[in-house]
């Protein structure tokens, strides 16, 4: 059986790759940026719960497309959304699909706009398209949170959190929303600390998730009578654990919580809060998978690569046979029918740049659905390595080095690219970013500094109070590091991030002068006060309010006031900058305010350059503004730190 599916693969890779690979003395024609910075051609493939159907995003130069259609190829549905954000689409029943979205509004229990989520429901049949709680027997916004599939009264139903407005108060509620009409009727109502609700897929409510962000209480309750009792409690004003769902039987709820530094999945009785089960994860998770009904069959998450734990032999089973036919790719489990008898997958590494796929246990074929950077052939794809080393205090650290094809490890060119958040993390895969700079002549660093999450709370934690410091440090020692094995040429390095990367770059320059020759900046964070007192007008004051005890906890501040933040602001320290810098952001950010780069920019006098993104968001969501901020940092690099 694995023979026959890896003689598939091999003929079906020969396709999807592209033609054998030019001789050395023909090296491969060098792809236009415009073929990195395009949204991907194709994303978010859904499988339908009956298997005979697929829905995925497509997009085409500025225009995108949600496309529903039969395995066999017979066109279903297509719904142009190139008016707006799409962050993903999945089947509800053989006849619907709901497409999310991405809307920034004004809305009335926000202080101020903010991105939330919206969903349309198209039936493929009658090609109808509603908005989900167009209207609904409560005052509601139709800003969805969480959302399931359901079946109600015989028909197809979608379950959603949503808020509810009643005179003086705001309660986050479950509504039961008709897919044909988008019409919501109040299913279930929460109280004033409710965050969520635990949904069967026959719309019984078994249990809710309440939290308090002023003490931090988080705390699972069941049905018990006529009203709740809790079943499961912590305190934490930060990280707080998960709610994934039902168990693996549906008389239990399964809970990720950290524990000495790994996570573990807890199953825990509806009945009586008595523990059921647990199985120790290591990492955080990053994907729960469920049964139709609901239970939890598998759980996603990121080492140094992405790995699963499955439940469900069958599932198990497929995702075996699948690893051990493609050995040395990343595989990423997209989804499955109801059966587990398809899978849906994405593929990327070495000579690949990210195609979908999907396998046929009954028929033992994969086929190829459709690549992500058709522009993009295998050849051009850049080497990534790990990079061991330590910072200037000892801690052990490592980033991901992308080369540059046709050249020698040896006195490169050097863009170091932190990653936001700063509680996120980069993967080996294949980042458009990185892999477009490399394409250009640099090597491209990513460290995985202290304060970087995915990896252990010990890097995380040491990160605690440390912006600035040693988390700004730690990108600097990689680079010397890199430059003392003689990968690459201290003279010739720039710093390029975005959101807490554009602040590193920032920072960089002005905290650490010398160390780069320039900077892009792409929605970064320049002054720490400005930005903290920001997050308070939006929100509860000091202590009760998450966001700014998250900024807090890495920036060691003792308030939104602390002046000894003004050491470690790039606006504020902007004299002792030396080089170039380049400022991107979009006007429409509601993550880092566009202030902060103006302020940025005022503070240079003249000698940074803003580019403002009309329209776009924190996330680089529209393909003309992606590829805008592509072009601009690229040929600012190229200006101020040539790659040859």
């Amino acid at each position: 059986m694995v023979d026959r599916l890896f003689i598939v693969m091999c003929a079906l890779l020969a396709v999807s790759i592209g033609a054998a690979t030019p001789s050395r003395a023909q090296a491969p024609a060098v792809p236009p940026l415009s073929a990195y910075g395009a949204l991907p051609a194709i994303e978010s493939v859904d499988i339908s719960p009956d298997g005979a159907s697929l829905v995925y995003v497509r997009h085409e130069g500025d225009t995108s497309q949600v496309v529903a259609r039969a395995r066999t190829g017979e066109p279903l549905v297509v719904v142009d959304t190139s008016d707006r954000r799409v962050r993903g689409v999945s089947w509800i029943s053989p006849d619907h699909i709901v497409i999310v979205s991405a809307s920034t509004e004004k809305v009335a229990f926000f202080a101020s706009r903010a991105e939330v989520q919206v969903l349309d429901i198209v039936n493929v049949r009658t090609q109808r398209v509603v908005r989900a709680l167009n209207s609904s027997d409560q005052r509601s916004f139709n800003a969805i949170f969480n959302w399931r599939a359901g079946v109600y009264g015989g028909k197809p139903v979608l379950f959603a959190e949503a808020v509810t407005e009643s005179p003086g108060l705001y309660t986050f509620d479950l509504y039961r929303i008709d897919v044909d009409t988008g019409r919501g009727r109040r299913h279930a109502q929460g109280d004033s600390d409710t965050r969520g609700f635990l949904v069967g897929r026959d719309g019984s409510v078994p249990a809710r998730l309440a939290y308090n962000s002023e003490n931090g209480r988080w705390r699972v309750s069941s049905r018990s009578g006529g009203g709740w009792r809790d079943i499961h409690n912590v305190s934490a004003l930060l990280d707080e654990p998960g709610l994934y769902g039902f168990g693996r039987t549906l008389d239990t709820v399964a809970i990720g919580e950290e524990v000495d530094g790994k996570w573990r999945l807890i199953e825990v009785s509806l009945a009586d809060g008595s523990e059921q089960g647990r199985t120790d994860l290591g990492p955080n998770p990053n994907r729960i998978y469920k049964d139709a009904e609901g239970a939890v069959v598998g759980v996603g998450f990121m080492a140094t690569y992405q790995d699963y734990e499955f439940f469900e032999p069958a599932l198990a089973q497929a995702w075996e046979l699948l690893k051990t036919s493609l050995p040395g790719r990343q595989l990423f489990l997209s989804s499955y029918s109801d059966d587990y008898n398809v899978v849906v997958f994405y593929m990327e590494g070495s000579g690949e740049p990210g195609s979908y796929f999907m396998y046929d246990a009954a028929a033992q074929r994969v086929s190829l659905i459709g690549k992500a950077y058709p522009a993009i052939s295998g050849e051009n794809v850049a080497e990534v390595r790990i990079v061991n080393y330590k910072a200037a205090d000892g801690l052990d650290l490592f980033g991901y080095l992308t080369l540059p094809p046709g050249r020698e490890a040896s006195d490169l060119p050097l863009i170091a690219l932190p990653h936001g958040g700063p509680a996120a993390r980069d993967t080996a895969g294949f980042d458009y970013w990185a892999q477009a700079l490399a394409s250009r002549g640099y090597a491209v660093f990513q460290p995985q500094f202290r304060g970087t999450s995915g990896l252990g709370s010990g890097l995380l934690e040491a990160g605690y109070g440390e912006w600035g410091k040693k988390m700004q440090s730690d990108v600097s020692d990689g680079v010397r590091f890199l430059a003392e094995r003689g990968t690459v040429d201290p003279d010739r390095v720039c710093v390029v991030g975005a959101s807490y990367g554009g602040y590193v770059a920032l920072a960089g320059m002005a905290l650490e002068p010398g160390t780069y020759r320039c900077a892009v900046s792409v929605a970064g964070v320049s002054d720490l006060r400005a930005m903290l007192q920001e997050e308070q007008r939006q929100g509860a004051r000091g202590d009760a309010n998450p966001a700014i005890r998250y900024w807090s906890r890495f920036m060691g501040a003792s308030g939104v006031s602390d002046t000894s933040l003004d050491a470690l602001s790039p606006a504020r320290q902007a004299g002792a900058v030396q080089g170039p810098i380049l400022l991107i952001h979009g006007r429409n950010d509601t993550v880092v305010p566009f202030a902060q780069s103006e302020l940025m920019a005022q503070a240079m006098s003249g000698r940074a350059r803003l580019v403002a993104l009309d329209g776009e968001d924190h996330f680089l969501s529209n393909a003309a503004t992606r590829q805008q901020m592509l072009s601009e940092t690229v040929e600012f690099l190229e200006a101020n730190n040539p790659p040859r």
